[in-house]
């Protein structure tokens, strides 16, 4: 009996890691203490870039913190005319079967902004999105999907945006539809991009991305 219930016991956790396995999809979560650069993520602009160490407020706990694990990813940078800089990664995957973007934002009390989270899906079946070095690497054939997050002030902030709440930013390039499958020869969600934007036309961005990740 005592087998019978211990085989049971596998087949239901097997049953809940499987489905915990395909419920999110990690993108980055900078534990190694590194930011590749070169190797799986390319920066742009005049943002400074670094993994660096978490400090956790013992009281009152901040669980959001704690989940952050050891390493955050630090943005920081100055700018003269609002925009200070990015970072990008290739993705290449089917994401018809998630819905939501999350991220954890650490802020700063004195330099604010937004951040932009930019997603490129692939509409001409190339498994490739195309780019116009002549127009700020605009996608050619493709589209282009951006949300705002506004940083708040200092300590993490769990956001978690539907992608229902992305906007088409460039009308009449690709398809102007929502489907990052991989259907019909589309190499469906292609790439992420976050772009820093100060709150001053003259400022600093100065904050830290942990958790990305696509979910249900």
């Amino acid at each position: 009996m005592k087998k019978v219930v211990l085989s049971l016991g596998i087949v239901f956790m097997l049953g809940t890691l499987a489905v915990s396995q395909f419920s999110f999809y990690p993108i980055d979560n900078f534990e190694n203490g590194k930011f590749a650069e070169g190797a799986k993520w390319w920066r742009f602009g005049d943002l400074k870039v670094e993994a660096v160490k978490n400090v956790y407020a013992e009281q009152p706990p901040d669980l959001i913190a704690e989940s952050c694990g050891e390493y955050a990813l630090q943005l920081k940078g100055q700018t003269n005319d609002w925009y200070v800089g990015g970072i990008g990664t290739e993705l290449g995957l089917d994401a018809s079967s998630y819905s939501r973007f999350q991220i954890d934002v650490y802020g700063d009390n004195i330099w604010q902004g937004k951040l932009k989270v930019e997603f490129f899906e692939d509409d001409n079946g190339n498994y490739n999105i195309e780019q116009d070095p002549q127009n700020q690497y605009e996608p050619v054939f493709d589209d282009k999907w951006v949300v705002e997050i506004q940083i708040q002030g200092e300590g993490y902030t769990r956001v978690s945006i539907p992608f229902s709440a992305f906007r088409d930013v460039n009308p009449k390039v690709g398809d102007d539809i929502w489907n990052p499958d991989q259907k019909n020869g589309s190499g469906g969600l292609q790439k992420l991009q976050l772009v820093a934007i100060s709150e001053n036309q003259k400022g600093m961005m100065n904050l830290r991305v942990d958790n990305l990740l696509l979910t249900y």
